[in-house]
């Protein structure tokens, strides 16, 4: 009988199944509630193959008497309302599980294989007792499997929903919160400038210059999400780097002059992209804005062009520092932001990075302990 088999060699199977996902999960963190969820599991398991088996067919058994059953057992946990254990149960106690994987950062697939870890060790110990699983068990363990695989999936995924949902409305109110704040600049300058109380050329036009960039920057980041998630249809055209490099720099020029830094752009002449051009355009915005972000005050951002082979190599240089491990492996993550300088929405990367491969390109950051990053744009160079 399936049922007692796994009882009595539940820590074996138990150790087994925990190697398993152990290297399913490359490293991955784990938990309490984790290192508890498949054994719970595994219980719960024994319970329904052991009614199945004995107390279901049993027709003058009544549901006091099946409860009974469960507490002679040692398994109180495992006795439901009913009276006895079922697939419901086991669902819900998968569910925990796939919330938990959720949590720590596990992929569906880590789900999925978890509980095909378990049905695995229990065919290869079965193998090695010589223990012979007859159909209808077999069939009642899948069953059981199916179920809590459903139930994980299920809760993973729900739960990965609400935190997509979480980002998306503080990300919202993010912008919407920037967009007053620039607008409030734009409005209290102009009419400064408009009453007389001041000139445009001095520091409340600077303000007015830098808030209205500001503006430009919150509104084609937006457009551009909205248009990788609505319209990933490539829009090919060809055009020189430095004319849309150029287009950038206009308003960069006015954030590096506000901090005292030095933007300093060097594209080799007649450099040219066959790509969609708004795509690339802002993913080269993002980088470029992100350098002058992440700069300290008075350093230097640069920004390359070069032709390597049959590729055409874009190159943006800050000096933020450099970046910790931490923060190179969550770089291009949404909403990750890894300096101290917390004032953006933690999506320009992620943009720049779908915009780029979106174009058949590939983007890498090179680490510079202690002096800063370089972002390496690579995208085909126009045929010949």
């Amino acid at each position: 009988m399936l049922y007692k088999f796994l009882l009595e060699n539940a820590e074996e199977i138990l150790a087994l199944t925990k190697d398993k996902t152990r290297d399913l999960a490359e490293g991955a963190p784990s938990s309490e509630q984790l290192e508890k969820g498949l054994p719970i599991f595994y219980k719960q398991l024994i319970a329904v193959l052991k009614y199945d088996h004995v107390e279901k067919p049993n027709a003058t058994l009544d549901k006091r008497g099946m409860a009974q059953a469960a507490r002679d057992a040692d398994e109180p946990a495992l006795a439901l309302a009913a009276g006895s254990p079922n697939e419901a149960e086991l669902a819900r106690s998968a569910g925990e599980h796939g919330s938990e994987l959720l949590r720590l950062g596990y992929t569906l697939s880590h789900v999925v294989h978890a509980y095909g870890a378990m049905c695995q060790s229990i065919n290869e110990i079965a193998a090695t007792k010589k223990l012979q699983i007859a159909p209808e068990e077999f069939r009642n363990l899948n069953q059981c499997l199916d179920v809590a695989i459903a139930g994980a999936v299920t809760e993973f995924q729900s739960q990965r929903d609400i935190k997509k949902s979480k980002h998306e409305i503080e990300k919202l109110g993010f912008l919407a919160h920037e967009l007053r704040n620039s607008l409030s600049a734009v409005s209290m300058a102009f009419m400064m400038i408009k009453e007389g109380a001041v000139t445009a050329t001095g520091s409340t036009g600077q303000l007015l210059e830098r808030s209205i960039a500001r503006l430009n920057e919150l509104i084609s980041r937006s457009l551009t999400e909205v248009r990788l998630r609505s319209d990933p249809k490539l829009h090919i055209e060809s055009d020189y780097v430095q004319q849309l490099v150029d287009q950038i720099a206009l308003t960069a020029k006015i954030d590096a002059s506000s901090r005292n830094q030095a933007l300093t752009i060097k594209i080799e002449p007649n450099l040219k992209i066959e790509a969609d051009q708004q795509l690339i355009h802002s993913a080269l915005f993002n980088l470029i804005q992100n350098a002058l972000k992440y700069t300290r005050k008075g350093g230097e951002i640069k920004v390359r062009g070069k032709l390597v082979d049959d590729t055409v190599v874009i190159e943006v240089e800050d000096e933020c520092g450099g970046l910790s491990p931490e923060a190179e492996n969550g770089l291009f993550k949404k909403f990750e932001q890894n300096h101290e300088n917390r004032s953006g929405m933690g999506i320009g990367l992620t943009i720049a990075q779908e915009a780029i491969i979106l174009n058949h390109g590939t983007i890498e950051c090179q680490n510079l302990p202690g002096k800063g990053c370089i972002f390496r744009v690579s995208l085909p160079k126009i045929k010949e």
